[in-house]
């Protein structure tokens, strides 16, 4: 696990660095007028700044749905786009206008990334006392 937890921080960073580094070069791939490039950047630049904390709620979502634990899997699965992002987007705007636009996603991000390390004791009960039984079972 820590492995994998390993190989995904690593991953996470080097794509959020690349799309932070380029995301004006990217944008201007699809649309050159000046002001779509700088709300676009800003837009791309809040979407991925914090995809380096996501190793560790994918890993959760896996273990949770490895261990049996499949509801807590689903859930941490959904809570991201479906809990925290939809409402969030649909509010911020309206109160606080393009700045909204651009906070929703690390928002939503923060959230989850907050329930995920919320869960972490649990986790490790549920796989240690899955393992526990695996082992007397054999």
């Amino acid at each position: 696990m820590r492995f994998a937890l390993k190989g995904a921080l690593l991953l996470t960073v080097l794509v959020a660095a690349v799309y932070i580094l380029l995301s004006k070069p990217l944008i201007l791939l699809f649309n050159r007028n000046p002001v779509v490039v700088e709300f676009g950047k800003w837009l791309l630049i809040s979407q991925v700044a914090l995809y380096p904390a996501f190793g560790l709620c994918y890993m959760m979502t896996i273990t949770f749905q490895t261990i049996g634990s499949t509801k807590m899997g689903l859930f941490l699965s959904l809570i991201r786009q479906g809990l925290f992002y939809v409402p969030f987007i649909l509010t911020l705007p309206g109160l606080l206008g393009v700045t909204g636009i651009y906070l929703s996603q690390p928002a939503a991000d923060v959230l989850t990334i907050l329930v995920c390390v919320l869960l972490i004791r649990s986790m490790k009960r549920m796989a240690s006392a899955n393992m526990a039984d695996m082992g007397h079972g054999a």
